[in-house]
């Protein structure tokens, strides 16, 4: 059991694991954004988190 929480600790301390999460709570507030405040334009982030994000 010590392995499993070792192998779960390990993939959530990975930087590519948290880059990850990040980009799908930016992208969740986002999509709840848009709901509240109503369409406006997408800005151009060609380096930025919205980069591959579909919301």
């Amino acid at each position: 059991m010590a392995t499993v929480a070792t192998t779960l600790v390990r993939i959530v301390r990975h930087p590519v694991t948290r880059a990850a999460a990040r980009c799908a709570v930016m992208c969740a507030a986002s999509a709840i954004g848009r709901r509240v405040e109503g369409p406006h334009p997408a800005p151009d982030t060609p380096g930025g988190h919205n980069r591959g994000c579909s919301a």
